[in-house]
């Protein structure tokens, strides 16, 4: 049990072990970040843009009714 522990501490201390789903987010990161530095900061782009397989993120319900 100590060891299923300290692989639950890892994965919440560094992600998915998911070798694909990593790649999906360095390769969004790039394709994201060469998009920017043409743009001006308003009009940024998200990497998560370019994750098609990656969940969104949800908002809290507090940021919810500060809008």
């Amino acid at each position: 049990m100590r060891e299923v522990k300290q692989w639950a501490e890892y994965r919440s201390r560094r992600g998915s072990l998911n070798i694909g789903r990593r790649v999906e987010q360095a390769a969004a990161n790039i394709i994201a970040m060469n998009i920017n530095k043409g743009l001006k900061s308003e009009d940024w782009v998200e990497p998560l843009d370019f994750m098609p397989h990656e969940d969104d993120v949800v908002e809290s319900f507090e940021d919810q009714i500060r809008d």
